[in-house]
């Protein structure tokens, strides 16, 4: 039999894993919290106490299931010293626990059906607030539902907090005895690298920080978009310089077509004109071999523009681009949404206070007026597409911005398991 380890955590690791008896327990921490790690651990310790009795692991979908959940789970089986089998084929670690196979089932979130016909004892999501809202009230009700069988049945949710999301919905407004959150800040975990929460505030809107540092539920997705942008903090009475390429953020849309045309330099973006409200992929090129003749012309697209036609012709957009020589710079898809929305918001004014995106008001007036104006649905909690602003140019920007200045949130390198004035210790078998 293995020896038994120590496992030293920080203080809301420890909460997490110490607790046997709350039926509902959530973690919610800001980036670099170490929920990661904490979760695999708790999984390892719940099918420990559970032997024979299924046990399932959650990540919103199968790209973060595997390149990060399940590697965190193989090393916390091989800490503990646990043999086991991973088929990878669906998923699933077979673990003895003292000569009783017991089995991890890894699944997507967004596939939480797969999972309604299995009985278990115990099951953990993580990231949770980045699911849409319905599907990760349904998983959980439904889930919560499937634990039926083994010693300890317990429901594990943890995420960084998104708006009053699902998180909020439980912890908060549902809030009941059988349950209960564990808080945590990134700034808690006092061993990650120095210039990491340097880096957070540099790459996050202030509005942003509750969220992503302190792991506070904040409103993310009401109000104005674009609440940090102001016409003279951000104006620039720069013009087009003829001598300098030419940037453009371009969004298609049958017969109401956007450009903004900007440059750069000093790491900054300056929006010096606007092209709005064009017919089709034909009279834009037009537009801007007249504008921009004898220019070198970055345009970026709407990646969606790569098959969806802003005219009935053979060519798509992107291509129709290119061939009237112009450089075209674009990803295989689009970004999420609110990452362009981030990326966007970081430039007008970052948490240090920071402006790198500037509007000439005077040539870009429809850009300006919709920077000031545009509001989240509060049906999608989405930038509201009903009022037509992104079609006046804060979606073709955002193109641009998203590529040259994304919002970029390296994961800690290294061990997340610090030493603390609080420790538990845990034997490999039962």
């Amino acid at each position: 039999m293995a020896q038994p380890k120590t496992l030293k955590l920080l203080v809301h690791q420890y909460e997490l894993l110490a607790d046997e008896k709350t039926k509902v327990l959530g973690l919610v921490s800001g980036f670099g919290g170490g929920k990661t790690y904490a979760i695999a651990r708790k999984a390892v310790k719940l099918a420990m106490i559970n032997p024979g009795s299924d046990g399932i692991v959650t990540e919103p979908n199968f790209p973060l299931l595997d390149q990060i959940l399940i590697p965190e789970m193989k090393d916390a089986l091989d800490y503990f010293g646990l043999p086991y089998k991973f088929l990878g084929k669906n998923n699933i670690f077979y673990v003895d626990i003292g000569g009783v196979e017991t089995r991890i089932i890894c699944r997507s979130m967004e596939k939480w059906q797969t999972l309604i016909g299995i009985n278990a004892a115990w099951c953990i999501m993580d990231e949770f607030d980045t699911v849409k809202l319905d599907t990760a009230m349904k998983a959980y009700k439904k889930l919560l539902g499937r634990l039926r069988v083994g010693n300890v049945r317990q429901m594990v949710i943890a995420s960084t907090p998104e708006g009053f999301n699902a998180m909020y919905q439980i912890f908060v407004e549902l809030m009941d005895d059988n349950k209960r959150l564990i808080r945590a800040k990134t700034t808690d975990n006092y061993h990650l690298p120095t210039d990491y929460i340097d880096n957070l505030r540099n790459e996050y809107s202030e509005e942003e920080i509750d969220a992503y540092i302190n792991g506070e539920f904040t409103n993310l997705t009401t109000g104005t978009v674009y609440k940090l942008f102001d016409r003279s903090l951000n104006n620039t009475f720069i013009e087009d310089n003829p001598k300098m390429p030419i940037h453009i953020g371009m969004d298609f849309n049958v017969t109401a077509m956007s450009a903004v045309a900007c440059l750069l330099g000093d790491n900054k973006c300056y929006a010096v004109n606007e092209h709005i409200g064009i017919f089709d992929t034909p009279e834009m090129i037009e537009v801007l071999k007249r504008e921009y003749a004898g220019r070198q012309v970055i345009i970026y697209p709407d990646a969606s523009g790569d098959s969806r036609k802003s005219v009935d012709a053979s060519s798509s957009d992107i291509k129709l681009l290119k061939s009237a020589g112009f450089k075209v710079v674009f990803n295989s898809k689009n970004p999420g949404i609110m990452n362009r929305v981030g990326a966007l918001k970081k430039v007008i004014c970052n948490s240090k206070g920071e402006r790198t995106f500037f509007v000439n008001t005077m040539k870009c007036p429809k850009l300006t007026s919709s920077l000031e104006k545009q509001a989240y649905d509060d049906a999608t909690k989405m930038p509201d597409k009903k009022s037509g602003f992104d079609n006046e140019g804060i979606d073709a920007v955002g193109y641009l911005v998203a590529k040259l200045f994304p919002v970029v949130v390296e994961r800690p390198r290294g061990r997340l398991i610090v030493a603390s004035n609080a420790t538990t210790e845990y034997r490999p078998h039962a």
